[in-house]
């Protein structure tokens, strides 16, 4: 056997070990932070006091206030108008933010949510990356009604396309 070819191959092992070795070592440390989480949940007293520090810096995440809006039904973009997407979408505010904000904008964070939805192709938000990306879209486009960052997340609760 050629030697260069030799010393390809067992490069290429010696790598292949190491991004294993790594990735399981990577997901044995998140699964013993959840089992330290699920542990402290239920409050069984054996947990490991690292993984209990790890988990009380975390702390629970902060939730704003929910404004829901109404169904939004439009007419995706290609296909000749044959495709629809019905979606229901949930603002999440930023702390201290309450709904009269929203309240007061409501025509125009419909609006600019009408004005993205439809430009969307079936192929563009068919995926989670494509939903993600759509989200990260209006999220901008509404942020910037307001000085100040108000809509802190998005969520789509309801999401067809026909």
């Amino acid at each position: 056997m050629n030697k260069t070819v030799l010393i390809a191959l067992v490069a290429a092992i010696v790598l292949f070990l190491g991004l294993t070795g790594g990735g399981f070592f990577l997901l044995w440390s998140k699964i013993a932070a959840m089992d330290a989480q699920y542990k402290l949940a239920l409050g069984i007293e054996e947990v490991n006091p690292q993984a209990q520090e790890e988990v009380e810096a975390e702390g629970p995440p902060a939730v704003g206030v929910m404004f829901p809006l109404d169904a939004f039904i439009v007419n995706l973009a290609g296909d000749n108008g044959k495709r629809y997407l019905r979606t229901t979408i949930q603002l999440e505010l930023t702390e201290g933010q309450t709904g009269e904000i929203v309240n007061q904008r409501l025509a125009q964070v419909r609006d600019v949510i009408l004005m993205i939805l439809p430009t969307k192709e079936f192929d563009e938000i068919r995926s989670v990356e494509g939903k993600t990306a759509l989200r990260q879209e209006i999220l901008q486009k509404l942020n910037a009604l307001w000085a100040a960052e108000t809509v802190a997340n998005l969520y789509f609760t309801e999401f067809v396309i026909q």
